[in-house]
């Protein structure tokens, strides 16, 4: 006679292995998706900053102004803005925050773009993003210029 069933045994060995690949393949997405999402708010970031680049060199205006003095970015630990400049005053057109866990570890401060790129020289060099659930940072590269590079390759911090 022959039986077509399982033992119990046998269910338990399928069932723990199940589990423990279950287990693993849910701690990989789960550092993807805070990778992920680390990449995601620099890219954000990069935009907003050539966003005002762009706006600045080509003397885009937001509302009439006779003393336009630039557009600037200003990154704080967990947020940044864009702001208008007009006679040496700075009004914030949008604000961002960046999402849970995310913060900037180096290069907070303004990031100032003048009309036609006369006279830009930015002092923040380097941003550093850091995811602190993965404790992973990227680095974004900005030139005396204005040319902003972002390093997509994730490290240890």
């Amino acid at each position: 006679m022959v039986k077509n069933s399982f033992t119990i045994i046998e269910l338990l060995v399928v069932i723990t292995i199940m589990a423990i690949f279950s287990t693993v393949g849910l701690a990989y997405y789960n550092n993807y998706n805070q990778e992920t999402k680390l990449k995601s708010d620099a890219k954000k970031l990069v935009g907003i900053i050539e966003l005002s680049k762009k706006k600045a060199y080509s003397s885009d205006l937001k509302e009439s102004c006779s003393d336009f003095s630039g557009y600037r970015v200003t990154i704080n630990a967990g947020s940044y803005s864009f702001s208008f400049g007009c006679g040496g005053s700075y009004e914030t057109v949008q604000s961002y925050s960046f999402s849970t866990s995310i913060t900037a570890t180096i290069g907070t401060g303004n990031l100032d773009f003048k009309p036609l790129g006369l006279g830009t020289n930015l002092t923040i060099n380097s941003i550093r993003l850091k995811n602190s659930i993965i404790s992973q940072c990227l680095d974004i590269t900005i030139s005396p210029i204005g040319i902003v590079e972002m390093n997509e390759t994730l490290f240890s911090c």
